[in-house]
């Protein structure tokens, strides 16, 4: 079984595209910021960079080096948070706002072309599996990811 997640981990992790997904979809960031888009655009709350860093259990260095070159791609942006003016929020773009629909939208279709011959009950017993899986594992509570972002 653990070979069977390692190679699906490997898998998700390359495109089946030429080239990496940020690239094919004409986005100036590495394939690793790609999270930081998708946690943003799902939020249900206001985030500031330290409770992004929790969420997506990297240290606060290492998401404000990605938070930077977001800025310079113009994906997120920085506004004051209203209960403290030294604390911000982050949030998405108009621009980081279409990268994350389009980001949706690649996810959906490479998980419908690897699914193409599976009846639904097949899909809705992987999708059963794999809820009940990542809740023993721990750790934060399933991603829920919005076609349109929040």
């Amino acid at each position: 079984m653990l070979g069977a997640f390692a190679t699906v981990a490997r898998q998700w992790g390359a495109t089946p595209l030429e080239g990496n997904i940020a690239e094919t979809l004409g986005l100036e960031i590495e394939d690793s910021e790609i999270r930081v888009i998708y946690v943003l655009g799902a939020r249900t709350v206001e985030m500031r960079p330290g409770d992004l860093a929790t969420q997506l259990g990297v240290s606060r260095p290492t998401l404000s080096k990605s938070l930077t070159r977001l800025r310079t791609a113009r994906l997120v942006e920085s506004a004051p948070a209203d209960d403290d003016k030294r604390s911000v929020f982050v949030t998405l773009t108009d621009h980081g706002r279409a990268a994350y629909r389009a980001l949706i939208e690649f996810g959906i279709n490479v998980i419908d072309s690897a699914n193409g011959d599976l009846s639904s009950d097949d899909l809705a017993l992987i999708c059963e599996f794999l809820e009940r899986f990542a809740e023993r594992l721990g750790g934060p509570g399933p991603v829920v990811l919005p076609e349109v972002p929040r």
